[in-house]
């Protein structure tokens, strides 16, 4: 971690999209990251056991969450096979790569140039929910010219709590990764 980040960050490469955006754009993308809803027809039984108490026991919550995961991700397939096979959320959206994350920001590496202050909206898929693309509304804060690319570093400005989690969770599954790896050639 440099002086000039505030939280720690994980070197990893994920797929993030994202859009320039103006002035006049930020409510209506504040809107789309903080609004969410069911689809009509997906298999949203699992929507009636959000309230879960205390009551269930751990085993039953973990089998829970894991139906929850499975149904958002058949959705997400229904929905891609309704589209032709393209995502059409992501029309307009440019790809980049992640050069490092953590819960407050993020480098991507792109092909267009930045400036400072420029404010981008972008849809990141990690690993651990391809699915599920995180939202958020971030201000380019660095840009670093490298080679043919450049490496545009953005403050998370808006993104849900619940998203945010999903950040932490990757960066702790990578670092875990890393570990480990790092015991098994010691070992060897």
């Amino acid at each position: 971690m440099d002086d000039k980040r505030s939280s720690r960050r994980v070197k990893n490469r994920v797929s993030v999209y994202y859009k320039k955006i103006d002035e006049n754009d930020l409510d209506r993308v504040r809107e789309e990251i903080y609004h969410t809803v069911e689809p009509d027809d997906s298999f949203t039984f699992f929507a009636s056991l959000k309230g879960l108490d205390s009551s269930f026991g751990d085993l039953n919550k973990a089998f829970v969450v894991m139906m929850k995961e499975m149904d958002s991700k058949l959705n997400y397939i229904i929905g891609l096979l309704r589209e032709g096979g393209s995502d059409y959320n992501l029309k307009g959206f440019k790809k980049g790569e992640t050069c490092d994350l953590s819960q407050s920001g993020l480098s991507v590496e792109c092909e267009n140039e930045m400036r400072e202050g420029e404010w981008l909206y972008m849809k990141m898929f990690l690993p651990i929910a391809l699915h599920h693309p995180i939202k958020l509304l971030a201000k380019v804060v660095r840009v670093e010219k490298r080679k043919d690319l450049f490496c545009v570093g953005v403050e998370i400005e808006d993104i849900t709590a619940e998203n945010r989690e999903l950040i932490i969770h990757y960066m702790i599954y990578v670092e875990r990764k890393m570990a480990k790896n790092r015991v098994e050639r010691d070992v060897e």
